[in-house]
């Protein structure tokens, strides 16, 4: 294809993707007036919709929180997006607006009843576009599929596809690799995905019409990555980067320093008001739960003592933070004597973890219990005692943190939890490497927002009772 044709290719791109950031704009402006028309007209009467001050500020309101989202990129149609990072944008953005509404009422007389007017508004603008970015971010990544060409070493591009392959938001098309020459390439991975060396990747981006090529900064010299990413993006292909290990996308920056890009890692949080927010979810939470679950906790704990005439909690010593000891709480499952039978149990040890796929000592509505994971409901008093959290990796007895490698402990820099990253990527079925993966990718990357993610998918894993045992 020669220069021109490739430089309209573009040109028609840019301009699909320009008027489909305006048509979402202008969409959200439709919606947010008419929100305003309708809250101001319930308060007040129509009579105001055109004379209220605060109509008139809302309205310059409104273009800000636009605003504020356009900056964010949430039109950018070549943006991955998440629909839980499409409602983070959607609420920040407002919370902005309400907060220059509010700031303006100082200097500007917006009448009576303007606080209440606000909170109407800024919920409702909140709450639909919320639901309308979240419900379009999930249908595109249902709908749509990328592209991609993995450009890297035959290691880092076998890695990136098994990533790629395994994200149940977004459909990828993997259309092959393109190699580095100076990488071993197995016999393999050449015959069933090289495409070709890094060199021919501008040829072959024009042969396979890519959405986007994939870097694996790991086995690619900076000097060959620069001109090829110039080339790709002036040719209207998206290019990403890979190489950070197990960091979380909320912790990476970007800035530049006289005109050198430098990519930023946040330090994890490990004080601050979201460690506050966490504490006061945890209580209203549990303690809102214990009050409504106890006449079931009841039934249960009832239940247990007519089967096996033992007492229906089950308490056992486990390591929170800190390396506190602390006595967990749950509901008895197994027969009495279970802890002793285990010493003859150790055939099914993987690492210092022990679990067994059918555990004999388990009862029969014990089995029940686990599959439903209610025999763990009890540890919300452990919640609200200050010992666990509802999210957080798994606690373990002293026996098995002794038995692990030293970095096993570095779970302790945060309280355990009821459920945690480690349940909802496969729970019991994880092998105890994965696990302990999963639970140090949580301490390094967290937050609010994980945890709440980590609960809204803990549900539908408890319903299916996947891997619970």
């Amino acid at each position: 294809m020669d220069l021109g044709a490739r430089v309209l290719r573009h040109d028609a791109k840019h301009v699909a993707r320009r008027n489909h950031s305006f048509l979402n704009a202008g969409i959200d402006l439709a919606i947010m007036a008419a929100v305003l028309i309708m809250v101001t007209a319930s308060l007040w009467g129509s009579s105001h919709i055109l004379t209220s001050r605060s109509v008139r500020l809302g309205t310059v309101v409104a273009l800000v929180v636009v605003a504020r989202m356009a900056l964010a990129g949430l039109y950018v149609r070549v943006n991955a997006r998440r629909w839980t990072d499409a409602v983070r944008v959607v609420v920040g953005a407002v919370v902005f607006g309400a907060a220059v509404f509010s700031l303006a009422g100082f200097f500007v007389d917006i009448g009576g009843g303007a606080r209440r007017w606000l909170v109407l508004v800024a919920g409702f603008w909140a709450l639909i576009l919320s639901l309308r970015h979240a419900l379009f971010a999930a249908i595109r990544a249902l709908t749509t599929q990328r592209r991609v060409i993995i450009a890297g070493s035959a290691r880092d591009a076998v890695a990136m596809r098994a990533v790629l392959r395994a994200d149940t938001r977004r459909a990828y098309d993997v259309i092959g690799f393109v190699l580095d020459q100076d990488q071993p390439m197995p016999p393999k991975i050449v015959a069933e995905m090289a495409l070709g060396s890094i060199g021919d990747l501008p040829f072959l981006t024009e042969i396979h019409r890519p959405d986007q090529v994939v870097f694996c900064m790991g086995g690619l010299p900076g000097d060959k990555f620069a001109p090829l990413a110039r080339t790709l993006t002036q040719r209207g292909i998206s290019v990403a980067l890979t190489g950070l290990g197990d960091v979380a996308a909320s912790r990476v920056a970007v800035s530049q320093i006289e005109g050198q890009p430098m990519v930023h890692i946040a330090p994890s949080v490990r004080s601050g008001w979201q460690v506050y927010a966490k504490r006061v979810v945890d209580v209203l939470a549990a303690t809102a739960l214990l009050v409504v679950l106890s006449p079931f906790l009841a039934v249960v704990a009832i239940a247990l003592r007519l089967t096996d005439g033992e007492s229906p909690i089950f308490r056992q010593d486990r390591v929170g933070k800190g390396g506190r000891h602390f006595e967990i709480l749950k509901f008895r499952t197994m027969v009495a004597g279970a802890e002793e039978l285990q010493i003859d149990l150790r055939n099914e040890l993987e690492g210092p973890l022990f679990k067994m796929a059918a555990d004999p000592r388990v009862t029969k509505l014990g089995d029940f219990l686990r599959r439903t994971s209610i025999d763990e409901l009890p540890q919300l008093w452990n919640v609200i005692r200050g010992d666990m959290s509802l999210v957080g990796p798994r606690p373990f007895i002293p026996a098995e943190v002794a038995a692990a490698p030293p970095e096993f402990r570095e779970r302790e820099l945060v309280m355990p939890g009821m459920t945690g990253h480690w349940q909802v990527s496969g729970r019991s079925d994880t092998s105890f490497d994965e696990l302990d993966e999963l639970d140090r990718w949580y301490v390094d990357n967290w937050s609010l927002g994980h945890d709440l993610g980590i609960l809204a998918k803990t549900v539908p894993a408890v319903f299916l009772s996947r891997g619970a045992r």
